[in-house]
């Protein structure tokens, strides 16, 4: 699915829905700030909401009954969006997909308010509230980070030292520097003098074949002076490399300490089927919830206002009912059975319904636990890989630059060879044996300078380095620092962010609950506390009595329309602690029948304060009370009705 250039939703949000729960197609179009969409029970507001909510990033809905197909598009900000949805083995599954934004967590947890909202559910059920508003943060990631930096620290602390321990022989390099350029000066003059003397010394006495042979023995010499020289620096480079192929073997051998290649691999595919087989299994359970909350609905409506459900005629499945038998006929299988059964009929399917949304959050989380084991196994498998590969090319390298000292090994003894043999045709020419003494004096302070000149090069270089490595050890103080304060940041991160979440909550719980004037409460807040299996978030209520007797309550008193309402504002808590409202500028709010016209304006208002676009499902009566200060649009009119 590409992007459309066209500048559908410019102007406002559109979202278009073919074959998705129940609705065949339709197309509504959302301006921004708040909308209502209002309809009966089973009416279809909440698959257009669950489709909104899917074609932003969040879960997929499943398709319409007897559809092999079905399709969500958003156009938002001139862009388009959405999902490509099909049958495949009697499940839905997701063909194509570009989603508003990839961070589906933020979506369900912050954006798509439903019924099934794992923060509403907590609230309601009174299970526990941090790991939702904490999810978004990934802690393991930050506790990686952590260890990286542990991990830097160290080896700066182990570069410092060895640094430190260079720069601390500064002092005896130069005094070796100073006693070799001494050496060398003295050579150098003692040469000087050689030199002199054989000039001096009459050559013309000698015979033109020794004169060759003189001269050869000095080319000769001096070949084997250059080669010494090539030989000497070919051995420094080769040193380097094995240094450097002995860094990397180091770091192969840590890696293989922790995972071997092939479990690596072999875990990576296991990781990959286990996402698909939870990909699949969240889809069912989203098929499941989808199917039977719109039967607890439709019971419960029915139950409540003793009347079939629209489109149902009276005549087709039931006559009457008896209100003194308590008994009912029931619109499914036409069979008169108590009030009762039914209502226990119905408190069996939200069990299961309650059962499956359990389940449901504890696959979702499974799934985010794999996603972050795959791309943790992938990028020790690329770090290993880099690795071997420059292993072979050190490998190689260092073989090449062998072959090459070999060869130069062979001609060194070969030019020493030929000296031998010169000085053994000196000897038998009979050539001046003052003569001859004189050469190889001169030859061999030759020799002696050059090394003299070697090592006095390597001495600075080592002196030089020291001076680098003094120089370098201030750096690395001070980027050893930097990993300290940066250190100090990631450790206090995610405790600012619990702080900052716990303060949110609460201010936005303050101001709402006082906006919805539930005057038996006097305060709802969330405390943070530490325990030994973590930080948890406890949820707080202070009520107040008839006449006026402030006093502490557990949450169970709170009624379960003042518990979906706590559950709505600590979402809109997380929105705001997230800054979610930077990556979807959206809210989506269902299931919130249990509120009056008032109190679903008090909220939704609230919301809006942070989103551009609030959408919101209500009934028709409530809807009615609501059309004087929001849109509203009926799924069965998508035209939105102004003011």
């Amino acid at each position: 699915m590409t992007a459309d250039d066209s500048t559908d939703g410019a102007d406002g949000l559109t979202v278009s829905v073919r074959n998705v729960g129940g609705i065949e197609r339709a197309e509504v179009t959302f301006d921004p700030g708040i909308t209502v969409v209002a309809g009966e029970n089973a009416s279809n507001k909440s698959s257009l909401l669950g489709s909104l909510g899917a074609a932003l990033g969040g879960s997929h809905p499943p398709l319409r009954g007897g559809a092999e197909t079905g399709s969500v598009t958003l156009a938002l900000d001139g862009e388009r969006y959405g999902v490509e949805l099909a049958r495949e083995g009697g499940e839905t599954v997701v063909t194509d997909a570009r989603p508003y934004t990839e961070r589906s967590t933020l979506v369900d947890l912050f954006v798509r308010l439903d019924e099934d909202n794992p923060i509403r559910r907590a609230v309601v059920d009174g299970t526990g509230l941090h790991d939702l508003l904490m999810r978004p943060v990934d802690t393991e990631r930050i506790d990686a980070e952590i260890e990286r930096l542990l991990d830097r620290r160290a080896d700066l602390d182990e570069r410092i030292d060895d640094l430190e321990e260079r720069a601390d022989a500064l002092p005896e390099l130069e005094v070796r520097a100073r006693r070799l350029r001494e050496e060398l000066d003295e050579v150098a003059e003692r040469l000087d003098e050689k030199r002199a003397a054989l000039d001096g010394a009459d050559r013309r006495a000698a015979a033109e074949a020794t004169r060759d042979l003189l001269e050869s023995l000095e080319d000769a010499r001096s070949e084997r002076e250059r080669l010494r020289d090539r030989r000497d620096t070919k051995r420094r480079a080769i040193d380097s490399l094995r240094d450097d192929l002995d860094a990397v073997e180091a770091d192969l051998s840590a890696l293989a300490a922790d995972v071997d290649g092939e479990s690596v691999r072999s875990r990576l595919d296991a990781v990959e089927e286990e996402l698909t087989t939870l990909r699949e299994r969240k889809g069912r359970l989203d098929e499941t919830i989808d199917a039977l909350r719109p039967v607890v609905e439709l019971n419960r409506a029915f139950l409540a206002d003793d009347r079939l459900p629209e489109g149902f005629e009276a005549g087709d499945v039931v006559d009457r009912l008896d209100p003194a038998s308590e008994t009912i006929t029931c619109w499914t299988c036409g069979q008169s059975v108590e009030r009762s059964e039914i209502g226990e009929q119905i408190e069996a399917v939200e069990a299961i319904l309650e059962t499956k949304r359990e389940e449901r959050t504890v696959v979702e989380a499974r799934i985010e636990e794999r996603l972050d084991e795959r791309a943790d196994l992938e990028e020790r498998l690329d770090e290993r890989a880099d690795l071997e590969t420059r292993r072979r090319e050190l490998e190689g390298e260092i073989e090449e630059r062998e072959r090459a000292l070999s060869e130069l090994e062979d001609r060194i003894e070969a030019a020493e060879e030929r000296i031998r043999d010169l000085e053994a045709d000196l000897a038998e020419a009979d050539a001046d044996d003052d003569l001859l003494e004189r050469h190889r004096e001169v030859s061999d302070l030759e020799y002696e300078r050059g090394r003299l000149e070697r090592d006095i090069a390597a001495v600075e270089d080592d002196v030089e380095a020291a001076e680098d490595a003094r120089a370098e050890v201030e750096s690395l103080r001070e980027e050893r620092a930097a990993v300290n304060d940066r250190l100090a940041e990631r450790r206090g991160r995610v405790d600012r962010i619990e702080r900052e979440a716990v303060e949110t909550v609460n201010e936005c719980l303050s101001r709402t609950l006082d906006r919805l004037d539930y005057r038996e409460i006097e305060r709802v807040w969330i405390d943070r506390r530490e325990t030994d299996e973590g930080t948890t978030f406890d949820l707080q209520v202070v009520r107040t009595t008839d006449d006026g007797t402030v006093y502490r309550a557990s949450v169970d008193t709170l009624s379960k329309s003042e518990r979906e309402v706590v559950g709505l504002v600590i979402a809109l808590a997380g929105y705001l602690v997230h800054d979610v409202a930077d990556v979807v500028p959206v809210v989506v709010v269902d299931a919130i029948e249990m509120l009056d016209a008032e109190r679903i304006r008090g909220i939704l208002s609230v919301f809006d304060d942070h989103a551009r676009y609030v959408v919101a499902a209500a009934l028709p009566e409530e809807a009615e009370r609501l059309r004087t200060a929001f849109d509203t649009v009926s799924p069965r009119t998508p035209e939105i009705a102004s003011q």
